[in-house]
């Protein structure tokens, strides 16, 4: 993996979660979205739950993670924020 590779797939991740935010909010505001290849991949409470599944289940490193709400917020490239 390499830092363009994972800024691409923050990026396509960013962008998706986006166009879709209505769609989520209602139902996930507030919690964490694991994203992979343009897609979420499921919901967690924390930042760190989140982090940790997309560890266990990408080997490539390639994933997000994203907070569900109407302000973005940066969580860095691997999202590991306290929680």
């Amino acid at each position: 993996m390499t830092d363009a590779a994972l800024a691409q797939e923050i990026a396509r991740n960013f962008d998706y979660l986006q166009r879709n935010l209505a769609a989520y909010l209602p139902l996930h505001r507030d919690r964490y979205a694991l994203l992979k290849a343009g897609s979420i991949i499921d919901f967690f409470d924390t930042a760190g739950d989140a982090d940790d599944a997309g560890a266990t289940r990408f080997a490539d490193n390639l994933y997000s993670i994203q907070q569900v709400t109407n302000e973005p917020v940066e969580l860095g490239l691997y999202a590991n924020a306290p929680d």
